[in-house]
Formats: structure tokens, C-alpha cells, sequence
């Protein structure tokens, strides 16, 4: 029997074509700020792969039985570091680049929508340059691809490792448990606060210190007002951490998104081990339980992990398409197409197969996306296979029409018909398509 692998999926041209339309316009915006694309392969060795995202995230990633140790890339980001690792020396610094391919993860439930084992990821990220500018921008990009397709209420949720780091230290939490509670604050959203407590308890740190750092991360104020009281608080790692917010918030102003989508979030951590600076995710305000549709920050030690050079400056994110799809569903906001046809040219008889071959041709040159039904069967069979199909236009020409090379043209949302000149039928069509 035909089935599925959990967390696969197969995609139908309906749900295919708006697919590639929202990928289009999320490359069309890549592309207006200057990104570049690439791809890397779907394989990596594993040693590649493992040590880079944590131990949850390590648990995740699909190896592959083979003698060479292999995997199934988590994300497109530690790809990408490899890449610079083995060509950076022949590209130009900052290299702004894009990459939207599948990645893959072995998660254990589904039940959080959106969320699959095979999934398509839509990177973008810049190399090279540790500037704020940098992190704004790829905030900006972010902002300006959600409001192009349709997303009116999204919070922009911004913080900083460092603030987390000294705000851990500055609780009287050890150096070395540093990434443990980090990970347990990622988790808030996921299981509740008093979850992450627990969590916390059971590794039997001080109460103190559980109590202080839920204090400071709680803190409830304005982006301003709460950079303020955060820069009061005596870490230097904190105060390193704000000074940068502020200079991405600066920035962010500059390039015209509004601080009323801005939302600086201490509890916020994103999961992965390879952050170093700001972090960011975006949700909807009016779709919560979505999750995040985009998600990344600051990786400046990453890159040096594959090189041996230091620190290389590198920060971007990930836009999530699939997860952008289901909250354009679930807002009844996704685009409905079942075929990039627009006119099909229906066939009276084989003796007439040259001509509605030929004038399918011109349609086709001057832009008009068309089909020939490809037999002579009943016009009420074809009219039915471009009804199931959503082709808004049939064109028929007869015995009668060949040699004033006239032709009918049946608008099938309206049922209207009539015969004209085939030169005014293209005409007619050109306007109506251009107007959609």
C-alpha cells in the first residue's frame, strides 16, 4: 500500500504553484538588497554536522548507514560556514548570500503546526562585517517579506546573547552551566515558566539564583525604558549586549521599520549553541501557537570552527516557508491556483489539430501561458477538464472560423462567448491576464 513517512509530504499543483509564487516573492526581496544565491549539498559528514547546535539539536539530525559518516543537513546556516571555511579567501567581504533549499530533522511530534521532518528553509545572512547595520538589515529584510505577503500583525522579538549571558552570570549561575539554562529559558514558550523552574531545580541550583535570573528576564517595560534598566545592571557582558541593541534599534528606525513591530524580549534565547550576539525571531500577535516564521542572529564564532582563523562576523536568518504557508491557510490568506494555464484552445476535429496547434503558438509568443487539448473529444468534456482545472479562458476555432480566421472565445467564469478575430482575441486576453 502507498503511503508517507510522519513529518513527509507530497505537494499537488494547487498547493505547489502558490508554493513557488511565495518563494518567488521572498527571493524578489533577497535579491533587492543585494543577496546572492548559492546551494550546498543535502549530504554532509557528520563531523560537519555534530558539535554545532547542541546536544537537542544533535539528537535530531538524520545520519546516514555509510562507511564515511554521514548526514542529512539541520539547517542551511552551519553549511554555510563550511563554505566560507573552503572559498571565503576568493569572495568579496561582506558577502551577502541566499540559499532556499529542504533540510531535514528528526523531530519525535508534529502536533505543533507547521512544523515536519523535511522542510524548506529560506536563508539569508552576511559575512564578513560585525557592524549593527548588518543585523538591522537582515532584520528589515525579514519585516519587509512578511508585510509583501499580506502579514499585518507580526512582532519583530529581539535580544542578545550577551545580555543573557551576564544576566545568567550576574544571577550566580557557574560559567559552565551557562548554555544549560540558556536552553532551559528557550523552552518558556514551549512548556510554561513553572516547567523551566523545575528544570532548573532539578539540576539543584540555588534557589537564589533560579528566583534572580526569572527576576531579571521578567523584566516588563518599553524597548527603551527596559534597555535602561537592563544597562544598570553591573555586568559587562550586559552592558555590552545593550549597547549593540541600541545601535540595531537606531538602524532598524533608519530604515523604516517602526518600533511599534520591535519587541526586545530577555527570555528569548533561540536554542542553538552558535549564537554569539543578537537574536531574533518574528510571530504573529494573532496566531501565537504558529511559533516563529523567522529566526536567527549573530554567529561570529561559527565560521572559525571549519577555518582555524578566529572569529569571522556573520549574522542572517531563516525565513520558514512552511511555516509561513500554514499561517497563510490557518488566516484563510493563502493563494489559490491550480494551474499557471490561462487559456486553453479546445479542438473541434483532428482535421483542425494545425490550427488550434498554431494559434495555441502565437499565444504563447506574445506571453499568454496556454494549452491544446490534445484529442477531438466532446466540447462538454473539454469545457469540464477546464473548469477542474481554474482555465479562466477556451478558445475554439471551427471549420467555419479557419479561413476569416475568426475564433470563439468563452470566458468560463461568466459562461459569455463570442466570435470574433483571432488577432482581437489576443488583444482581449493580453488585457484581461495583465489586469490579474
Amino acid at each position: 500500500m502507498a503511503r508517507l513517512y510522519r513529518g513527509m509530504r507530497d505537494f499537488l499543483p494547487e498547493e505547489m504553484i502558490p508554493r513557488e509564487e511565495i518563494t518567488a516573492k521572498i527571493k524578489e526581496v533577497f535579491r533587492r538588497w543585494g543577496y546572492v544565491p548559492i546551494e550546498t549539498p543535502a549530504i554532509e559528514l557528520l563531523e560537519t554536522l555534530l558539535g554545532k547546535y547542541g546536544d537537542e539539536a544533535d539528537k535530531l539530525i538524520y545520519e546516514i548507514k555509510h562507511k564515511d559518516g554521514l548526514g542529512l543537513r539541520y539547517d542551511l546556516t552551519v553549511p554555510l560556514a563550511r563554505v566560507i571555511a573552503m572559498y571565503g579567501q576568493n569572495l568579496p567581504m561582506p558577502f551577502r548570500r541566499y540559499q532556499i533549499q529542504p533540510v531535514w530533522r528528526a523531530e519525535r511530534s508534529q502536533k505543533q503546526k507547521g512544523r515536519f521532518r523535511e522542510f524548506i528553509q529560506c536563508d539569508v545572512d552576511i559575512i564578513g562585517t560585525s557592524s549593527p547595520i548588518a543585523d538591522a538589515e537582515i532584520l528589515a529584510i525579514s519585516a519587509e517579506i512578511l508585510s509583501n505577503l499580506g502579514f499585518e500583525r507580526y512582532k519583530i522579538l529581539l535580544n542578545h546573547r550577551q545580555i543573557l549571558r551576564g544576566l545568567v552570570n550576574y544571577a550566580g549561575f557557574d560559567e559552565k552551566n551557562e548554555l544549560f539554562v540558556l536552553r532551559s529559558i528557550d523552552k518558556w514558550d514551549k512548556i510554561g515558566k513553572e516547567a523551566v523552574r523545575e528544570e532548573l531545580a532539578e539540576k539543584s541550583f540555588k534557589k537564589e539564583s533560579i528566583d534572580r535570573i526569572f527576576e531579571l528576564i521578567e523584566i516588563d517595560e518599553t524597548n527603551w525604558n527596559l534597555l535602561v534598566e537592563l544597562s544598570k545592571i553591573d555586568n559587562q557582558r550586559v552592558k555590552n549586549g545593550v549597547k549593540n541593541l541600541r545601535k540595531i534599534l537606531e538602524y532598524l528606525s533608519a530604515v523604516g521599520v517602526g518600533q511599534d513591530v520591535v519587541q526586545v524580549t530577555p527570555r528569548m534565547a533561540r536554542g542553538l549553541d552558535y549564537y554569539t550576539g543578537a537574536i531574533f525571531e518574528t510571530v504573529l500577535s494573532n496566531l501565537p501557537s504558529m511559533g516563529s516564521l523567522t529566526g536567527g542572529g549573530r554567529y561570529d564564532d561559527l565560521i572559525g570552527m571549519f577555518s582555524g582563523k578566529g572569529k569571522i562576523p556573520a549574522c542572517g536568518t531563516t525565513i520558514g516557508l512552511d511555516r509561513i504557508i500554514s499561517a497563510l491557510q490557518e488566516l484563510d490568506k493563502f493563494p489559490k491556483a491550480h494551474t499557471f494555464t490561462k487559456v486553453l484552445v479546445a479542438q473541434f476535429s483532428k482535421a483542425l489539430s494545425n490550427e488550434a496547434l498554431n494559434f495555441a503558438h502565437k499565444l504563447r509568443s506574445v506571453g499568454i501561458p496556454t494549452e491544446v487539448f490534445p484529442e477531438p473529444k466532446k466540447l462538454s468534456k473539454q469545457f469540464s477538464y477546464a473548469n477542474k482545472w481554474n482555465i479562466p479562458y477556451v478558445v475554439l476555432i471551427g471549420e467555419d472560423e479557419v479561413e476569416e480566421e475568426l475564433c470563439t472565445l468563452k470566458d468560463m467564469s461568466s459562461g459569455q462567448q463570442r466570435v470574433i478575430h483571432q488577432d482581437r482575441a489576443i488583444k482581449i486576453l493580453l488585457e484581461s491576464i495583465n489586469k490579474k
